[in-house]
């Protein structure tokens, strides 16, 4: 398996580089991480054409993650790049994608009080930033129906080696379980779907679906890390209300 991975110099990508070692691995990056990765814009159609040609899945990680960010910070990475990917993977027939999507698609059903988290429900993002992750599930979506490929959409919670808040417990997404959902992702039998992706014991977030169909089973405790008194939500509440 040839395995092209977006946004290779974040943190994600990073933390995942011992899980996929068995595997060829193709990174990408605006910027470089270090002598493998190719760098490009996934903005420009020429250069998404080259470096999806071959490859047999791909792991798309490369966004603006910022909750705060602006429409106009977020169009070019979030909106545009996705669909120039997906354009490539249909053009390459690439036959699995794997997009991360983030728990910010969903974040408003917390603030509701509506836990846990069902991963079938419909997305209700918390921020511009969530919105744009929702969109990505949609589109994921309609290229899994256009095309026959595999689209595996995964809702990250927040990935970090330790969660070094209380408010991140609910929703971190630790290493070893980052890379068994990715490996997951990459290997089950999926046409489409949506899934968690939080560490064990979470109360707010379900990952029941991704257990049946992708095999996940988080091991990684949150509560076995000592943390600040920082007890805020990681997820971004409501700023501002019209009267």
């Amino acid at each position: 398996m040839t395995v092209l991975v977006t946004g290779g110099a974040g943190n994600v990508a990073r933390m995942l580089v011992p899980y996929l070692a068995d595997l060829r691995v193709r990174w990408t990056d605006r910027v470089a991480a270090d002598g493998d990765t190719v760098v490009g814009d996934l903005t420009d159609p020429a250069f998404v054409a080259s470096v999806t040609d071959g490859v047999s899945a791909i792991v798309h990680l490369a966004a603006v993650a910022h909750p705060a960010s602006r429409w106009d910070e977020l169009a070019g990475p979030n909106l545009t790049a996705l669909g120039t990917l997906l354009a490539a993977a249909e053009e390459h027939r690439v036959p699995r994608l794997v997009l991360a999507s983030s728990v910010h698609a969903m974040g408003a059903y917390l603030h509701a009080g509506r836990t846990p988290i069902d991963e079938t429900w419909v997305p209700a993002p918390c921020c511009r930033y969530g919105s744009t992750k929702a969109f990505a599930e949609s589109a994921g979506r309609a290229h899994a129906y256009r095309t026959g490929a595999s689209v595996v959409c995964l809702r990250f919670g927040g990935v970090q080696r330790e969660p070094f808040t209380l408010g991140m417990r609910p929703t971190w997404l630790g290493p070893d379980d980052l890379g068994a959902l990715v490996r997951g992702a990459l290997t089950a039998d999926v046409g489409y779907g949506v899934y968690h992706g939080v560490s064990a014991g979470s109360r707010s977030w379900s990952t029941a679906r991704a257990t049946a169909e992708l095999g996940y089973v988080p091991s990684l405790d949150p509560d076995a890390y000592p943390v600040s008194d920082d007890a805020a939500s990681t997820l971004c509440a409501p700023d501002q209300r019209y009267a």
